[in-house]
């Protein structure tokens, strides 16, 4: 029976190996980073549906345009979509993460990384937003929407955007005239949440079981 045990855990580690080391794309949406960028003095972003079913969420990238250089004059969150209903439509609601990030003349590419924290789980629907400080005397920073539509995952060419501080207070918008579809550059990826995991040791533990018993 210990033997079993010992090969039990050798199955479980390996697994839980696979899973951290490997991680999908669960959104993506790429293009030209010299596209057009929207600068706003409001928080905004884009709400996504991801592709397959991963949700502990590992990374996220995304990249903007910025004239101009300030520490910590990026805020970065992510939302639920859960909050009140405006239309018949649910607004991000539950905040899931926010970070403060130094926004860089030139602008960048941004890559958090999340690690491999079971906890971190992420629903199917999502809004993430940015919102840039210090936008005055011609300053200008925003995200970057190449046009066209994500390879992984989906995106309404829509966007939402907040003008005041309560959970009503957001507005779906698009982009007018011959600029691009509201879809901005970013990247999500994800592993298997641990309830997915753990049945997969589960059956392991079977297999073992049933090859004793043979």
């Amino acid at each position: 029976m210990g033997h079993n045990f010992l090969k039990l855990l050798a199955v479980a580690a390996t697994l839980s190996a696979a899973t951290a080391s490997h991680a999908d794309v669960v959104y993506q949406m790429t293009g030209d980073t010299s596209s057009f960028s929207y600068t706003s003095g409001s928080e905004y972003g884009d709400e996504v549906v991801l592709a397959g079913t991963d949700r502990v969420i590992t990374g996220f990238s995304f990249h903007y345009f910025s004239n101009y250089a300030q520490t910590g004059a990026l805020t970065f969150r992510i939302y639920a979509q859960d909050g009140p209903l405006i239309g018949g439509i649910a607004t991000p609601g539950t905040l899931l993460d926010s970070r403060v990030i130094d926004v860089i003349n030139g602008g960048k590419d941004v890559s958090i990384d999340y690690g491999l924290d079971l906890a971190n789980v992420i629903p199917g629907r999502l809004t993430y937003t940015v919102e840039f400080a210090g936008l005055t005397g011609g300053n200008q920073a925003g995200l970057v929407a190449p046009g066209g539509s994500p390879s992984i995952g989906k995106s309404g060419n829509d966007f939402w955007e907040k003008f005041g501080t309560g959970a009503n207070d957001w507005a779906l918008k698009q982009f007018v005239g011959s600029v691009p579809t509201a879809n901005f550059i970013a990247t999500i990826t994800a592993v298997p949440e641990p309830g997915t995991v753990a049945l997969m040791v589960a059956g392991a533990g079977l297999l073992l079981v049933a090859s004793r018993r043979k």
